[in-house]
């Protein structure tokens, strides 16, 4: 591919054409090219291919377009068409996509699975019409350029960049970005009735496309009647139609086009007992108004989407919550994630923005991020060193509270007893060195899964007759959800937590009493203390305190991060001098 030029032309009503032009290099072979489209809203027409002959152009036939449905299962709306591009020449080709839906054109990639010179959009937008529009992950851009012109009636947005080459992710062809960081242009045309004012645009676009999903017969109003009678507190029923429906409801994948947006009616999802998370939410929020709860839907952005939903444009979201308010405070509610905790910020979407969608004109609102000692795990190891062979043995206990344990409750709630059970004993063994484990019991507590154990570790103490060494390379991990030593940037880890170990330690020989062994290493949002010190001289304790208040390593904080953890690796790796106590 040399060059492609999308030119996209507002319409008077709304809708909107895209003409493309796409032109290819001489090749030895053919090759077939994709055009994606939605059957619901869009239309392909005018396909045309042309043999470049200097600034010539000269029709050439086109001997096959293959026509198929995308088979997957979520997706029920796209189709591809392919076009077979012939060989041996320098072809053009051009095609029209027309789409009668103004709100679906949210977007202008700047990134392809080629190497192409040159990406153009021309967008012309009438008088009575104005454009919104945000770049994110531009600096990763090695040209990027964009002018106006006024012409008669209407506005021409000229936009030329050197896109980014991404390896090919067929989901993307279907506006599904998914862990990306490439750049991407969110885009809005509004009318001018809105004029300023693209949020409010966007909400009651939203809002006056949902309304008609919304209401509820007699039958789910006599269910939900019967789930709370007796209840008079607005926060426990909250709680009792939020547990319901995770509990009682299936999650289905999301449709594309307009249908990964446009909830189906409430009565019709609790008919079937099932929906994606805009069918969910929407049905949940009418539960909750017909308790007298006030209660909206949000568009949002999880952490693997490529945007935060900080603009107003339908790429901005990839899912859609319910949002309570109970005594004058934003509840976030997911019905698609099983383990959430009312009250608590949603775990995909800590530091991310929603947008509420309301009779009121719609807002943006940043969620909260958790705390890390909301999310404290404790350890508490209890180690004996055997008189005969220096194996080490013992207990060990971990206490863990808030949501540090959700990686553990994800698998625990998908899977098997046996499978969880045989997957938690390679990972606490991990965790701990590669060390053998046994007896392993894991408990699910109201606010933390709570792990016991017994564990046996070889190989990690010797001695002469004067010192014994002991290495302590078998203390938990720092970050127990990665295996690497050292993190890259771009990796997700969940969630803010802290992490307190102590290690008692009860020695086969008396040894000196020596001061304690301290080691304290801070960067920005993370910290790390370790403690070395003989409580007697037959008992060691070995603790450290460590606080990680990010979600994503990043640019900026994956340098000091990783300065803690290796610094964390040479410590363990390195052997305690014990001096034998004179007899």
């Amino acid at each position: 591919m040399k060059s492609r030029v999308e030119t996209i032309k507002i319409q008077e009503d709304s809708s909107f054409v895209n003409e493309t032009t796409v032109v290819f290099s001489e090749s030895d072979l053919p090759r077939l090219y994709p055009i994606f489209y939605d059957t619901e809203l869009e239309e392909v027409s005018d396909i045309q291919l042309f043999e470049k002959k200097g600034r010539r152009l000269k029709k050439i036939s086109i001997k096959k377009i293959i026509e198929e449905e995308v088979d997957l299962d979520y997706i029920t709306s796209k189709k591809i068409k392919s076009i077979v591009i012939p060989a041996e020449k320098e072809v053009v080709l051009k095609y029209l996509v027309s789409c009668k839906e103004l709100m679906y054109f949210a977007s202008l990639p700047f990134f392809s699975y080629n190497s192409i010179d040159t990406l153009q959009y021309k967008i012309k937008v009438p008088d009575n019409f104005g454009l919104r529009h945000n770049t994110i992950y531009k600096d990763s851009l090695s040209f990027y350029q964009i002018d106006s012109t006024k012409v008669d009636n209407a506005r021409v947005w000229d936009i030329k960049v050197s896109p980014k080459k991404v390896e090919p992710d067929p989901l993307q062809f279907f506006g599904i970005y998914k862990n990306m960081k490439v750049p991407l242009m969110r885009t809005l045309v509004t009318t001018s009735s809105y004029k300023g004012q693209p949020v409010k645009y966007m909400n009651d676009w939203y809002f006056n496309i949902v309304m008609p999903q919304k209401g509820l017969n007699v039958a789910v109003k006599q269910k939900i009647d019967e789930l709370t009678s007796d209840i008079n507190d607005s926060s426990e029923i909250v709680k009792v139609l939020y547990d319901y429906v995770r509990q009682n409801f299936k999650y289905v994948a999301i449709e594309i086009g307009m249908g990964a947006f446009i909830p189906s009616h409430a009565n019709d999802v609790y008919l079937n007992k099932q929906g994606d998370c805009k069918d969910l939410s929407n049905f949940l929020s009418e539960a909750l108004l017909y308790k007298g709860i006030k209660s909206d839907i949000a568009l949002a952005a999880t952490f693997d989407h490529i945007s935060d939903c900080d603009f107003p444009s339908l790429s901005s979201a990839n899912h859609v919550i319910c949002v309570a308010y109970l005594n004058n405070e934003k509840v976030l509610l997911d019905p698609t994630d099983p383990i959430h905790s009312q009250g608590t910020p949603v775990q995909s979407l800590q530091d991310r923005t929603i947008f509420i969608v309301n009779s009121e004109g719609g807002s943006f609102y940043k969620v909260n991020r958790f705390d890390p000692r909301q999310n404290k795990i404790d350890y508490q190891l209890d180690l004996t060193i055997h008189p005969d062979n220096n194996f080490i043995e013992g207990s060990f206990e971990i206490d863990y509270n808030g949501i540090s344990d959700n990686y553990l409750r994800r698998i625990l709630d998908s899977e098997a007893e046996k499978d969880f059970k045989e997957f938690s004993k390679t990972h606490f063994e991990e965790v701990l060195g590669n060390n053998q484990i046994s007896n392993l019991v894991v408990t699910n507590k109201s606010k933390g899964l709570d792990v016991k154990g017994n564990i046996t570790i070889i190989g990690k103490t010797f001695g002469d007759s004067d010192n014994q060494y002991l290495f302590i390379d078998f203390l938990p991990r720092l970050i127990e959800t990665e295996t690497r030593e050292t993190l890259i940037a771009g990796t997700y880890l969940w969630n803010p937590f802290q992490k307190k170990v102590s290690a008692k330690i009860k020695l086969n020989e008396p040894i000196e009493v020596f001061e304690p062994i301290e080691y304290n290493y801070e960067g920005e949002g993370v910290s790390l203390q370790i403690i070395i010190k003989s409580i007697s001289n037959l008992e060691l304790e070995c603790n450290y305190d460590f606080i990680f208040d990010h979600i994503f390593i990043d640019k900026i904080n994956i340098i000091p991060i990783n300065e803690i953890l290796e610094s964390f690796k040479n410590i363990i790796n390195e052997p305690i001098l014990l001096k034998k106590q004179n007899r």
